[in-house]
């Protein structure tokens, strides 16, 4: 997951969380996913190899299948189930299916795994000794 990523799980609309009836959804999300950054996702279902790119947002009743591309700046905000393949692209947010599954962003996550620690520096803590210090 990128920074500044909005996941978004939340009651519906009018109804607040301690109303009888009314059970929390789960989110459930597949592997191998990438949200870009800026992007939100309120979908409750996200298959696997899904790629949301930057800025893109993904609404509450909208189910992401697998292999599926929501290109930057796009919109997809209407009830449906977004079919295996889909790319969504463009200022009007186009749809076309792709022949092809998609490859898995496998080589994103290796290149992450061995950049982010050379950028992570951890602190030593300092252990208190268990006998005091005389003077």
């Amino acid at each position: 997951v990128a920074q500044d990523v909005k996941m978004i799980t939340a009651y519906p609309e009018n109804m607040l969380p301690d109303a009888e009836d009314v059970e929390p959804k789960t989110m459930s999300i597949g592997i191998n996913n990438v949200f870009e950054v800026g992007c939100v996702s309120q979908a409750l279902k996200i298959g696997d190899n899904n790629v949301i790119e930057s800025k893109a947002e993904v609404g509450r009743n909208v189910i992401l299948t697998s292999g599926c591309i929501v290109g930057a700046c796009c919109a997809v905000n209407t009830c449906e189930v977004i079919p295996e393949n889909t790319v969504i692209y463009g200022s009007e947010c186009l749809r076309r299916v792709q022949t092809e599954r998609p490859q898995p962003q496998t080589l994103q996550l290796d290149f992450l795994m061995k950049i982010l620690p050379n950028y992570h520096h951890l602190k030593k803590t300092v252990k208190a000794s268990s006998t005091p210090a005389r003077s």
